[in-house]
């Protein structure tokens, strides 16, 4: 009797713990979800991570960090009204975007701060979608027809956005450059090359789309983690993210 109360304690309590351990976006419905939930989603989550750039002076050699599951990220700009993915994105080229709020600027490579904090994430991912319609539209997230459309599902493209950049490490660089810049890695596994590419102004700086072939290029759980990478003039800014924390409703999202 005792082994039985013993094991059924202890059932409950991995039950309980299993429980408080969940991320809110496998407890409710992204119509529940505060504006907070929304924002994490957005600026700290298994879709969207931070990455640390250091910038050298003009010429000067930089990198970046966050190779791994990362930290708490702080800036990186508003992406929340960033291109979505069951939107148009534009043809070829890339050019202006549909665009973050505000408009913003930057001073010189020179003079911007050391250690400049940026958000890599993931804008064709479901639960990144949802975060979007629930700022967009509020309680009628979930009603909303528009809403209905941003959450249409792309089926031929990954869309990753790198928030935050330093307009003068863009802005200036033409699109086609851009593009040959940007590349997904997986191991064992050719680079996934970025086909396209769009710009657009936030409040802290600039955004970039970096836009990828999902049907050339599948992604799979077992290729266990991908990583983004965007080879600049004086920096190369790289995120992992880990494939099995990427998993939404049974099935990974990218």
């Amino acid at each position: 009797m005792k082994r039985a109360v013993v094991a059924f304690l202890l059932v409950l309590s991995l039950g309980v713990a299993t429980l408080w351990a969940a991320d809110f976006w496998q407890k409710s419905k992204f119509t529940e979800w505060s504006d907070k939930d929304a924002q994490k989603m957005l600026k700290d989550s298994p879709w969207a991570r931070p990455v640390e750039i250091r910038l050298g002076g003009a010429g000067g050699g930089g990198g970046s960090k966050g190779g791994g599951r990362g930290g708490r990220g702080g800036g990186g700009g508003d992406m929340s009204a960033a291109p979505a993915a069951s939107e148009d994105l534009g043809g070829g080229g890339g050019g202006g975007g549909r665009g973050g709020r505000g408009g913003g600027g930057g001073g010189s490579i020179q003079e911007s701060t050391p250690g400049q904090i940026l958000i890599v994430r993931w804008h064709t991912a479901m639960p990144v979608r949802q975060a979007v319609a629930r700022m967009r539209f509020g309680k009628e997230a979930g009603t909303s027809p528009e809403a209905a459309k941003l959450l249409q599902p792309d089926q031929k493209r990954y869309v990753v956005g790198i928030a935050g950049l330093p307009p003068q490490l863009v802005m200036r660089m033409k699109p086609v450059e851009l593009k040959s810049r940007a590349t997904l890695k997986l191991k064992g596994k050719d680079p996934i090359q970025a086909i396209d590419v769009l710009t657009d102004k936030g409040e802290r700086g600039a955004n970039l789309y970096l836009i990828f072939s999902r049907t050339d290029n599948p992604i799979t759980l077992e290729d266990n983690d991908v990583e983004v990478v965007l080879k600049l003039a004086n920096v190369e800014i790289k995120r992992r993210f880990r494939l099995k924390d990427m998993v939404f409703d049974g099935k990974l999202e990218l």
